[in-house]
């Protein structure tokens, strides 16, 4: 592998992951023109490669073809947003191939880094629910319950909840893409009642959304059940880098 080729598309790959995870954390959009930019510089650089002999034109595609379907499937699925899927494609495209380094255990067992990559921050991202959980048995202590005005009567369905939603007010719910709402309401008996939602899609329509269950306001006074929306593109960075570290302090 050309050195000077890698580290180009590491750094316009990891300065485009960089600033995407920061918009991603801070308000959980990312703007287009990171991928618009990023993306065909690095295909640019993968096509020196190719004429170098450097990388497989069938690696290459691998690579993209993995991101995409994977990108598209979590999209639809309701797990992943756009800027997630987007991150995937530039880190398809920013690092097709392992580095070649005697004896990488890694090259072996997952055989794309984008695989590798992903497999990192899908663990990563398997700690948020842990937090969430540690944070609702916190209030849980002070006297504060989490699915006060609900009947959720299986134990299983309980502790999901607890895994996965928060309190916030629906001003709250207005104002960030941090949450997403995660209750609805229902007519029984004449009555509306609350009742829990327990997925709710990375790209659900918030607004109409929130417009149903603000014609229920009265039911909310002490807040309303909501899920943390995860900031995935954070955890792809730090896979990407994990899945580099090696590489790049072989060729400082």
């Amino acid at each position: 592998m050309n050195a000077p080729v890698y580290m180009a598309r590491f750094v316009v790959c990891l300065v485009s992951l960089g600033f995407a995870s920061v918009q991603d954390f801070s308000t959980r959009e990312v703007s287009n023109w990171v991928w618009v930019v990023s993306v065909p510089i690095c295909l640019f650089l993968d096509g020196l490669d190719l004429y170098l002999g450097n990388t497989s034109l069938s690696t290459l595609l691998a690579s993209l073809g993995v991101s995409f379907l994977v990108g598209i499937c979590l999209f639809y699925l309701g797990f992943f947003g756009g800027a997630d899927a987007k991150a995937l494609l530039l880190i398809a495209a920013a690092f097709p191939s392992y580095v070649y380094i005697p004896g990488l255990l890694l090259a072996r067992v997952l055989f794309l880094p984008l695989v590798f990559v992903f497999f990192t921050a899908t663990v990563l991202s398997a700690l948020y629910p842990l937090s969430i959980l540690l944070m609702n048995l916190s209030d849980l202590r002070s006297g504060r319950h989490l699915l006060e005005g609900l009947e959720v009567r299986h134990w299983f369905g309980k502790l999901v909840l607890y895994a996965t939603v928060r309190k916030v007010s629906l001003e709250k719910l207005h104002k960030s893409l941090k949450y997403l709402p995660a209750e609805k309401v229902v007519l029984q008996d004449g009555k509306a009642v609350r009742r829990p939602v327990y997925f709710v899609g990375a790209e659900a329509d918030v607004d109409e959304l929130l417009k149903e269950l603000e014609a229920h306001g009265e039911l909310f006074s002490e807040g309303i059940l909501a899920s943390p929306t995860i900031p995935m593109v954070v955890f792809l960075t730090v896979g990407f880098v994990s899945a580099n570290v090696v590489a790049v302090l072989s060729f400082v």
